[in-house]
């Protein structure tokens, strides 16, 4: 009778050391959510307005004044300018990150943004990053190969934006494969650098779209839906803020703040 208790005392005493190793294998295993709170801004164009300039062209445009006069804000209001690559990195491996992160992007790649935002961010020895379409790189109104090397030899984080910046919902699944796929290649072989960073053309996306991203290699993407990463929890379908011309500078605040307050005074 006794070996018999002893026997299933053992036989219980096993299976809970199993147990307790099987679970503590699944939490180490389990990835860790990270918590930050950080705005990632989307500026397009920064450059004087011209008389020929549409509504649509001014809707993306922010004025070189405006952004010098925004970069003073975060530099003497206690923030500090990090790329969307250390971000992620501090979201994916934990690396470090400064307190008060504010990410600034830059869709398309347009050419006034070499000297209305490149250079004006070298001169404060600051650095962002910049969503590129391999394919407009060269053409009128858009960057060249060379100004991008040069920007991605003196820090700035170039990502990729795909191959020519179709809504990739609109397309069939070898296109959007190849799109991810292509752009990030043409980016890693002409600046001997990686990209793992995806912006959705238009912030368009869906399930599908999100899973070619993952298998083409990317550790985050980024759209156009308003909002501050707060987690780790949602890598490549993360929110980001829009900046435009009418933004006041303390319209500019609130929205690297995300204050509700301020946010329902702006007229856009």
């Amino acid at each position: 009778m006794d070996r018999t208790i002893n026997l299933s005392r053992s036989l219980l005493l096993a299976a809970v050391a199993v147990l307790c190793t099987s679970l503590h294998s699944h939490a180490a295993s389990a990835p860790t959510t990270r918590q930050v709170f950080a705005p990632v801004l989307i500026y397009h164009h920064v450059k004087p307005l011209k008389p020929s300039d549409d509504a649509f062209e001014r809707g993306l445009t922010v004025l070189p004044g405006q952004f010098a006069a925004q970069l003073r804000y975060l530099r003497t209001g206690g923030y500090h300018v990090v790329t969307v690559r250390q971000l992620v990195q501090y979201l994916h491996s934990g690396a470090v990150l400064p307190p008060r992160p504010v990410a600034l992007t830059f869709d398309d790649g347009y050419a006034d943004v070499f000297q209305g935002a490149y250079e004006p961010l070298r001169r404060a020895h600051l650095s962002a990053t910049f969503f590129i379409v391999p394919s407009f790189l060269g053409t009128p109104r858009y960057l060249t190969w060379r100004q991008v090397k040069t920007m991605s030899d003196h820090g700035m984080d170039i990502e990729a934006h795909t191959m020519t910046h179709p809504d990739l919902t609109r397309i069939g699944p070898r296109s959007v494969q190849w799109q991810l796929a292509e752009s990030r290649r043409e980016l890693q072989t002409n600046l001997h650098r990686s990209v793992r960073l995806l912006a959705y053309p238009y912030g368009a996306y869906d399930p599908a779209v999100v899973a070619a991203a993952s298998r083409a290699g990317y550790l985050a993407a980024f759209t156009t839906q308003e909002g501050w990463i707060e987690s780790s929890a949602h890598p490549l379908r993360e929110p980001r803020v829009y900046v435009d011309l009418d933004d006041s500078l303390p319209i500019f605040a609130g929205r690297v703040r995300g204050d509700p307050q301020v946010l329902a005074q702006d007229p856009t």
